[in-house]
């Protein structure tokens, strides 16, 4: 007894040393077979911490949500950065200027201690090997180059309105990055993988079904149509003398031919080309050439403003090539080819939504009971139930919001309710949905506004009011 009391007492701070000395990677192999098994998390780089090293300020937190809204900042910078704007407030010229610079600074300090941290080329995980690395760099490139250009606006080397403004479309992706953190993927990356290629096939062959029809069509409009070019215009028109004056009031397309528009008496129908007109005067919507009129067929599969391509066609040429022609084009293009399209986007998102069942739960349904009646505390300290009055108003709500009381019918059926989760699905999914939209607009306005603000005949495109009036 004594001797077994001994051999414990010595082997007892034995143990206790080496499991208290024993390094947590040691500690940790023997769960290896269960990280493996949980399915694999695709983050971006805002999300990637070195174990193996010190926590650098770039893996902070606090940081990550920084450069997010200074991605924000960017693109309101873009926003902001046009002729027009510049003219009726010209101070923001410099505040753009100044915020540019700190966010160039701020985004090459992060470039930079992500290459020393990560390694440049070298590693597996190294800079240019990470996709989203690749995009942060491009990002910062853009960055230095629209702050060099308004460097050179500034000092009147370079014009405002020149197209060297586009260089700043790629900087509006930045928005990306600002949102980037909430795209995750908690599947493994082989069925992520499979998913989307099987996904990318079937987009590829509506997409080349989708181009043979704009080339069939686009033929066909060379073939039975051309130019729309015949305008009415007065008995006293000549060559090089054509006026607004000398249209027919409205302007009308006609037929020299008989079968189409005929124009009234006192009027002519001309081909205003040869009488001088550019085709820049004249406009490119028409089928002239394969390029026109393949653009021309997209613009009436749009279905926005086909019928007036329609009605050209049939005061120009006989009607039945014009009744041919747009019923089928729209049948088969606006509705078939889309509807296919849309088709295979839902069925890959339907897919996607089984596979992330486990991230969105099973929907748990909750019933509040209403109360005439809750605890007051009286004069005395003690507490009592009293009778509430539900009629009363109470609260520093707008009366307005009182609208947003029509929601309680929803609850009335069951089945209405049903039906609209359905439709929008959980909180989260529909805010996603509607952050998701606005910040897609946000940068197709961004986008617009650089590519068309220096083009002086067009106005739309002069300030963000007015390119997001025009969305």
């Amino acid at each position: 007894m004594c001797s077994a009391g001994a051999i414990s007492a010595l082997l007892f701070p034995l143990i206790h040393s080496l499991y208290s000395t024993a390094s947590p990677s040691m500690l940790k192999r023997k769960q290896s077979s269960r990280v493996e098994a949980q399915p694999m998390t695709d983050f971006g780089p805002d999300e990637t911490l070195t174990d193996s090293a010190d926590i650098f300020w770039i893996n902070k937190p606090w940081v990550h949500s920084l450069l997010r809204a200074c991605a924000i900042i960017s693109v309101i910078s873009v926003c902001m950065n046009t002729p027009k704007t510049f003219e009726h407030y010209p101070p923001l010229q410099y505040v753009t200027f100044t915020f540019d610079t700190l966010l160039m600074f701020l985004y090459t300090a992060e470039m930079i201690a992500k290459m020393h941290i990560r390694g440049i080329i070298k590693g597996d995980n190294s800079y240019v090997k990470d996709r989203w690395c690749v995009f942060d760099g491009f990002m910062v490139f853009f960055i230095w180059v629209s702050l060099v250009l308004q460097v050179f606006e500034i000092a009147t080397l370079v014009d405002q309105m020149s197209p060297w403004r586009m260089l700043r479309i790629p900087r509006a992706l930045i928005m990306i990055r600002a949102f980037r953190i909430y795209f995750r993927f908690e599947l493994p990356r082989s069925r992520i993988t499979n998913i989307l290629k099987r996904s990318g096939e079937q987009i590829w062959s509506v997409s080349i079904f989708l181009l043979f029809f704009l080339l069939l069509y686009g033929i066909l409009g060379v073939q039975m149509f051309g130019t729309f070019n015949h305008h009415c215009v007065t008995n006293e028109t000549k060559l090089g003398e054509v006026t607004w004056n000398s249209l027919a009031i409205p302007d009308t397309h006609c037929s020299p031919d008989g079968e189409g528009y005929q124009c009234p008496y006192g009027f002519k129908c001309v081909d205003l080309e040869d009488l001088g007109l550019s085709r820049q005067e004249l406009g490119y919507s028409g089928f002239n050439e394969l390029g026109t009129s393949i653009f021309t067929v997209y613009e009436a599969a749009s279905q926005e403003g086909w019928v007036f391509l329609m009605y050209r066609a049939i005061d120009s040429f006989p009607r039945w090539r014009s009744y041919f022609y747009f019923i089928t084009l729209i049948f088969f293009l606006a509705w078939l080819v889309k509807n296919v399209f849309i088709a295979v986007i839902i069925e890959t998102f339907a897919e996607i939504r089984v596979q992330f069942q486990q991230m969105w739960g099973s929907r748990s349904s909750t019933t509040s009971t209403a109360t005439t009646q809750m605890f007051h505390e009286d004069a005395a300290g003690g507490w009592q139930l009293v009778a509430v009055d539900v009629n009363k108003p109470h609260g520093r709500a707008p009366a307005c919001l009182q609208v947003l009381r029509v929601v309680r019918l929803i609850k009335i059926s069951p089945a209405l309710e049903d039906f609209v989760y359905k439709i929008f699905g959980p909180g989260k999914k529909l805010g996603s949905l509607v952050v998701f939209t606005a910040s897609l607009l946000i940068v197709m306005s961004a986008i617009s506004l650089q590519m068309f603000c220096f083009v002086e005949e067009l106005d739309r495109f002069t300030t963000f009011p007015r390119v997001g009036n025009h969305k």
